[in-house]
C-alpha cells in the first residue's frame, strides 16, 4: 500500500479505547444465537412453492436430464441436493436434510464475509459485527436456508471474491481460481451473472486507475479462462455427447425469462420496499458505509477498491432484478453487511458519545430482529409435511403423481410441468390439447396434490380432474376407476402456502 492510500476498513477506536473483551463476547454470543436461529428456522419454516420445484430435481438429473428434458434454468444446484435425497429415507427427511445442508451453505457465507472483512483490515469485532448484521437481516435468516439455487451461488461468489482480496490479485493463479468459482457459480443459477459481471468489472476497472490497461486486459482474460473452464466441466460431465447442445440451454435457455419473466406478476417492487422497511437500521448503516468508501475510492488499497465497485454492481443488479422476489437479495445482503460494520468502526472513532450512540443502534438491532425471528417460528410447515408423508404413504416406489410444484421429491411427478404464472397461462391456453388434459383424462398420475396452482387452471381442467379423481382428503385426490371408497365432494382445505412472503 502506497503512502497516499488508506484502508476503507478502518481500526475501530472504540474497539482500542473502550470496548473490553465483554463486548467482544458479547458479540459472539450475538452471532451464535443467530446462527442456533437459523437452524430452527430452517427445520421449522413454511415451505415455498419454489423449493419443491428446485428440491426435486435430482429425481430427474440422471434419469432423462439432457436426453428427454431440456431445462431452462442451470441444474449444476442438484448435484448439490442430490446428496440429501441419498442421505434422506423418505420425502420428509431429503426435505430437512436438504434445509440442514442449505443452512450449512449460510453459515459457510457467514464465514467468508467474516474472512473478506478481515482481508479488508478489519479488526475481529469489526468483522464479527459485519457478521452479526448479516444474521440480523430478515431476508437472509428467513431466506438464507431456503431449497434454491441461490444460496449455493452467493457462496461460489463470495468465495470467488475472497480468493480475490485475500491473495495476490494480479497473479495468474489467483485470477483463474477466482474465475473458476464464478464459472461454478453460473453453472449452479444462471443468474449468477451478476457476480460474475459485478467482479470482472471491479477487476477491469481497478486497473483502470492506476492506468494499466495491459492489467486490466490480463485480469478480464485470466477470469474469463476460469469461468470457461468451469462450464467445460459442466458441459462434459451432464451432457456428454449432447455437450453442445447443453452449452445452447445453458446460455440460451434462461434468455425469455430474464427478459419477460417479471411481466407474468405484479406489484414485485413491493418487495424492495418490504426488505427496506423491515431493517431499515441495517441498511441506513450500510448506505452511510458506502458513502463513506465512495468518498475515499480514489485513495483506498486495491483490494478494498474492488470489493466496493463489485458490491456497488452486485447490488444495483439485484435491486433491480425484474423478478425481486425476497430471496434474491440474500445475493447482495452478505458483501454489503460489510459496509454497515465500516460505519460502526468510523462512528466509533468520533467521540465516546458517538460510540454509545452506535452501540444503541446495534443492540436496536439485535432486539428487534431477534424478536422478528422467535415470532417467525409460528410460520411454520407442519401442515405441509403431514400433507406430504400421507400422499407418500398411498404412492408405491414406481408410481406417479401431479401437483405441477414438485412436493414429493421421493416420487416422480409426471408431467413433469412446473405450474408457474407463465405455465398456469399456458396450459389454459391450449386447454385440451395439452399434456396434462390427456394425462388427467387417461387417470396416468395415480394421485393429485391440490393448490391454489391447480385451481388456477380454469374450468376445463378442474372439470376433468373432478370427473376421473375423487378426495381422500382436502388436498389429495386418487383414481376413481382403482379407488372406489374416495368422497366425490370437494372439501375445504387448509391453505399450504398461505402468507409465504408477506410474513
Amino acid at each position: 500500500m502506497g503512502p497516499t492510500e488508506a484502508p476503507i476498513m478502518r481500526t475501530s477506536g472504540l474497539c482500542e479505547k473502550h470496548v473490553s473483551e465483554r463486548l467482544l463476547l458479547a458479540v459472539k454470543v450475538v452471532v451464535f444465537v443467530k446462527i442456533a436461529i437459523l437452524f430452527s428456522l430452517a427445520i421449522n419454516t413454511r415451505f415455498v412453492m419454489d423449493e419443491f420445484w428446485h428440491f426435486t430435481q435430482p429425481v430427474y438429473l440422471f434419469d432423462g436430464t439432457f436426453e428427454t428434458i431440456w431445462p431452462k434454468k442451470a441444474v449444476g444446484y442438484a448435484v448439490f441436493y442430490e446428496l440429501s435425497h441419498l442421505i434422506g429415507w423418505d420425502a420428509t427427511s431429503m426435505l430437512m436434510v436438504g434445509r440442514l445442508m442449505t443452512a450449512c451453505l449460510a453459515v459457510a457465507i457467514v464465514w467468508c464475509i467474516y474472512l473478506c472483512c478481515r482481508s479488508l483490515g478489519a479488526e475481529r469485532v469489526t468483522a464479527l459485527i459485519a457478521v452479526a448484521l448479516l444474521l440480523s437481516f430478515s431476508n437472509f435468516i428467513e431466506r438464507g436456508f431456503r431449497l434454491r439455487s441461490e444460496p449455493l451461488a452467493t457462496l461460489l461468489g463470495a468465495m470467488a471474491v475472497l480468493v480475490i482480496i485475500r491473495y495476490e490479485t494480479d497473479r495468474a493463479k489467483t485470477l483463474l481460481i477466482a474465475g473458476l468459482l464464478s464459472g461454478f457459480a453460473f453453472v449452479t443459477t444462471q443468474k449468477s451473472i451478476y457476480f460474475n459481471f459485478a467482479l470482472g468489472t471491479a477487476l477491469t476497472v481497478d486497473a483502470l486507475f492506476a492506468c494499466s490497461v495491459s492489467r486490466a486486459i490480463k485480469r478480464g482474460v485470466l477470469l474469463v479462462l476460469g469461468w470457461i473452464g468451469a462450464i467445460a466441466i459442466y458441459a462434459v460431465l451432464l451432457g456428454g455427447s449432447s455437450l453442445l447442445k447443453v452449452l445452447e440451454v445453458l446460455f440460451l435457455g434462461p434468455a425469455e425469462l430474464a427478459l419477460n419473466g417479471g411481466s407474468y406478476y405484479e406489484g414485485l417492487d413491493a418487495y424492495i420496499w418490504q426488505t427496506l422497511k423491515r431493517n431499515s437500521l441495517q441498511y441506513g448503516l450500510v448506505i452511510f458505509g458506502l458513502i463513506l468508501t465512495a468518498s475515499r475510492v480514489f485513495k483506498c488499497a486495491s483490494r478494498e477498491r474492488i470489493f466496493f465497485i463489485f458490491t456497488v454492481l452486485l447490488a444495483v443488479l439485484v435491486f433491480f432484478h425484474n423478478q425481486t422476489w425476497p430471496y434474491v437479495f440474500v445475493m447482495a445482503l452478505p458483501f454489503l453487511a460489510i459496509y454497515g460494520a465500516d460505519a460502526f468502526a468510523y462512528l466509533t472513532q468520533r467521540s465516546d458519545r458517538w460510540s454509545y450512540r452506535v452501540l444503541g443502534i446495534l443492540i436496536i438491532i439485535t432486539v428487534l430482529s431477534t424478536a422478528r425471528n422467535v415470532q417467525y417460528l409460528s410460520h411454520d410447515n407442519h401442515a405441509q409435511l403431514e400433507l406430504i408423508r400421507n400422499a407418500e404413504a398411498v404412492l408405491d416406489q414406481d408410481d406417479t403423481y401431479f401437483d405441477g410444484i414438485g412436493m414429493i421429491p421421493s416420487r416422480r411427478m409426471e408431467p413433469r410441468l412446473w405450474l408457474d404464472a407463465q405455465a398456469v397461462n399456458n396450459t389454459k391456453a391450449q386447454g385440451k390439447a395439452a399434456v396434462l388434459y390427456d394425462a388427467l383424462l387417461r387417470s396416468e398420475p395415480k394421485l393429485v396434490l391440490l393448490s391454489y396452482r391447480t385451481d388456477n387452471l380454469g374450468k376445463v381442467f378442474n372439470t376433468v380432474l373432478e370427473t376421473n379423481y375423487g378426495f381422500l382428503s382436502p388436498n389429495i385426490m386418487l383414481p376413481r376407476e382403482t379407488h372406489h371408497e374416495i368422497s366425490t365432494d370437494r372439501i375445504d382445505r387448509p391453505l399450504l402456502f398461505e402468507s409465504i412472503y408477506s410474513y
